[in-house]
């Protein structure tokens, strides 16, 4: 599976689209700060593939309601497709949405999941600091090591662009497309490579 990984995109409608355009892959997932819900609107409309994605503390209800209008907002839920089954956290409130994810894998009976999408990253990986500090979310980290997904994609820190190991788990943060920066990701049964890119 191709992954499509883009996150912060600010407003920056024509960057989203330029992206959304010139690769080609399997999947589309944004992990959050559409800021704009014209920036949403433009993912569920331009998207030339199935998309997910997951709020960031810099969107409002009207983001979530145009990614929810279109059956692809992943915050707390679990969805799978090809075969890859994928769970979200959103940022907007981390809080509430990390517990409504856990109730629902609960419910489904799953301790383990291939691809988490969050917008903040888990502590102590993609989550460096201009100054340094490892900034990411202890509850996050924590869940990687209770669900050992393959891969966490997440932004939120813009200039912590790059991808570094958690234990088993490849954390990936695209940097922002507001940038030009976004990932393209290839998911196998014989591992995963992370290709950055810039427009």
């Amino acid at each position: 599976m191709r992954i499509l990984h883009v996150s912060d995109v600010h407003c920056a409608v024509a960057r989203l689209r330029e992206a959304l355009e010139r690769e080609a892959y399997d999947i589309v997932v944004v992990t959050g700060d559409f800021e704009c819900e014209s920036a949403a609107r433009a993912l569920v409309e331009g998207a030339q593939a199935p998309a997910l994605a997951v709020t960031g503390n810099m969107d409002h209800a009207g983001v979530a309601r145009v990614l929810r209008d279109a059956g692809i907002l992943l915050d707390g839920e679990v969805v799978e497709s090809s075969g890859i089954l994928f769970a979200g956290v959103g940022g907007m409130d981390v809080k509430s949405s990390l517990e409504k994810l856990q109730r629902r894998l609960r419910s489904l009976g799953l301790h383990k999941v291939d691809v988490l999408l969050t917008h903040h990253p888990p502590k102590g990986a993609a989550d460096r600091s201009f100054i340094g500090l490892r900034v990411g979310l202890h509850e996050l980290r924590a869940l990687d090591e209770a669900l050992r997904p393959r891969l966490h994609l997440c932004g939120h820190v813009h200039e912590s662009r790059g991808a570094e190991r958690l234990g088993s788990t490849l954390v990936v943060n695209p940097g922002p497309v507001k940038a030009g920066y976004y990932a393209v990701i290839d998911l196998s049964p014989e591992g995963v490579s992370v290709r950055h890119a810039r427009l």
